[in-house]
């Protein structure tokens, strides 16, 4: 990774809303998740490729040449383009910007979609909710709820 992502402290604030990620002119981008391509073609003179996913998250991938066109569906793992050089100050060959928001701007750290969920596993007599240590009381948690898995052991 070569720019981590930043987010804004306000909407129109200073910040990276994505992750810059080397690679070499030509490499292939794939579909970091299922979805359909909203859009595919030149940004100010990059190519850009944006993908909307089932649960209401949209990546982008930038600058890459698409072979992709708005409409399409993608599987997880399709490619979408290739990588072009030309990305403001990327210290390697090419770099891939990656960016994924949730409405229109909300910017989320696209690593976190590469992380695995965290998993909380509760006694199989445990009948109360317990307090999720992370959050504050009276906080919210920044994720889904914790579902809960009943019956008996095996």
């Amino acid at each position: 990774m070569t720019g981590p992502f930043r987010k804004p402290t306000f909407r129109f604030g200073r910040g990276h809303r994505g992750a810059d990620l080397a690679g070499a002119p030509g490499q292939a981008v794939l579909a970091a998740r299922e979805g359909v391509v909203v859009f595919a073609g030149p940004v100010a003179g990059r190519g850009v490729v944006s993908v909307d996913h089932p649960d209401g998250l949209r990546s982008t991938y930038e600058p890459v040449a698409p072979s992709v066109t708005a409409g399409e569906a993608v599987a997880a793992g399709d490619p979408l383009g290739v990588l072009q050089p030309g990305h403001a100050g990327c210290p390697a060959a090419a770099c891939l910007h990656w960016g994924v928001r949730r409405d229109r701007l909300d910017h989320l750290d696209p690593l976190v979609l590469l992380r695995p969920p965290r998993m909380r596993l509760l006694p199989w007599d445990h009948t109360e909710p317990v307090a999720d240590p992370a959050v504050p009381h009276g906080g919210q948690a920044g994720g889904p709820p914790t579902a809960r898995v009943g019956g008996a052991p095996p």
